[in-house]
Parts: structure tokens; sequence; C-alpha cells
């Protein structure tokens, strides 16, 4: 399986539309996505967003 990590996936839009591409490809169904960002604040909104 696939590890996956966004650097920078405090832009949440961006990181939403990302995850949404990945998880459309059945090859990379039960990977593991790693969310990184300097801001705490705005990676808690895009994990908020991913466990969505």
């Amino acid at each position: 399986m696939a590890k996956i990590v966004f650097i920078g996936a405090g832009s949440t839009v961006f990181a939403k539309n990302l995850m949404g591409d990945i998880l459309s490809f059945p090859e990379l169904a039960g990977s593991t996505i790693t969310l990184m960002d300097l801001c705490e604040e705005r990676l808690r909104t895009s994990k908020i967003v991913a466990h969505k």
C-alpha cells in the first residue's frame, strides 16, 4: 500500500481536491495519507475536511 505525504496541506481546498483525486483510483485504496504544514491551525482545518 502506498504512503502519501502532502507537504503544505494547510491549503485546504488544494488538499481536499488532491485527496479526492487520489481516492478515485482503486489501486490506492488503503493508502496512508499524511498531512503536513507549518501552520497548525490550517492543518487542523485540512484534517477535519480529510475526515469527511
